[in-house]
């Protein structure tokens, strides 16, 4: 416990140093400017959860990369890799620290723009904060852990962003469902979309039913992507 504890202090400290929370800070700046200004307040909930999908997750895979790319030009992933830590206690490490980066961002973001717009006096309907922050925190770890599978195969980040924006695009195919263009229970299938209702519900009520899916579904999905970026750490980096 103490290996990862250390390795997750170590990790915000070289994001910060890096600039990410510079970065993370400014872009959600920007977002909540935004998004204050040209979105209306009754599409508030669609328009946020748009946002998260595409520009914060977006910018959590680049994290992802640019810091594993970072520690692969330092050698410092060699250093992990005959260190008593773990893979298993590296990725989670790598987790937590860039999931409170993202979450920070998030939170910016979102708070920003309700706060703008409270005080221009537009009328809204505020979230249910803890159900918000579960599913910003669950689309995170969702994020990261696919970044980390993906970034883990290139060793630069120019050969990185074309699969990136490709990925990206993906993930916005759910949203269809929750747009009402589709009730194809597919696209419930894929990893973002239990948060992505846990997300809306926020903004509104949620039937039992989608309770247990957008919880229980992101916790599967969670577990079988850490399980997966363990083994694509194991190939591209440690058998590399």
């Amino acid at each position: 416990m103490k290996r990862l504890i250390n390795e997750i202090k170590t990790g915000m400290i070289v994001q910060f140093r890096n600039g990410l929370y510079h970065v993370g800070i400014g872009v959600g700046v920007l977002v909540a400017v935004a998004v204050s200004q040209l979105i209306n307040a009754n599409i508030l909930s669609l328009s946020m959860t748009a946002i998260m999908l595409l520009i914060i997750g977006g910018s959590t895979l680049l994290y992802v990369a640019a810091i594993l790319m970072f520690e692969r030009d330092e050698d410092t992933i060699s250093a992990t890799i005959v260190s008593p830590l773990s893979i298993a206690e590296y990725i989670t490490a790598k987790v937590v620290s860039l999931t409170i980066l993202a979450t920070l961002e998030s939170f910016v973001s979102f708070g920003g723009a309700l706060l703008i717009m409270y005080f221009q006096g537009v009328d809204f309907v505020l979230p249910n904060f803890l159900i918000l922050t579960i599913s910003l925190f669950a689309i995170c770890i969702i994020f990261v852990l696919m970044g980390i599978i993906l970034a883990v195969r290139y060793r630069n980040i120019t050969d990185f962003i074309m699969p990136m924006a490709a990925v990206v695009i993906i993930l916005q195919i759910p949203f269809f469902y929750f747009v009402g263009f589709t009730d194809s229970w597919l696209l419930l299938l894929f990893p973002v979309s239990p948060p992505t209702m846990l997300m809306l519900g926020a903004f509104g009520e949620m039937q039992n039913w989608q309770y247990i899916y957008s919880i229980g579904y992101s916790v599967i999905c969670i577990i079988g992507l850490f399980y997966w970026a363990q083994k694509a750490f194991a190939k591209h980096v440690i058998g590399e």
